[in-house]
């Protein structure tokens, strides 16, 4: 899922996934939004950031 990145960070979304393209220096996200699943989650673990995009993996695209 692939979301266009943004100039300014949101600023309340803290991330330190620090390989992925939209993290940005601060533990910052840049992406235009975020998407979290996990409907059926009853603790932490059992979230995830389907924003997420590997910076590795679009480089070698």
């Amino acid at each position: 899922m692939e979301v266009p990145r943004t100039r300014d960070p949101i600023n309340r979304v803290k991330c330190v996934v620090d390989n992925c393209m939209y993290w940005e220096t601060g533990n910052r996200c840049r992406a235009e939004s975020i998407e979290v699943q996990g409907p059926d989650a009853t603790t932490v673990e059992h979230t995830d950031c389907a924003t997420f995009e590997c910076r590795e993996e679009i480089k070698k695209r």
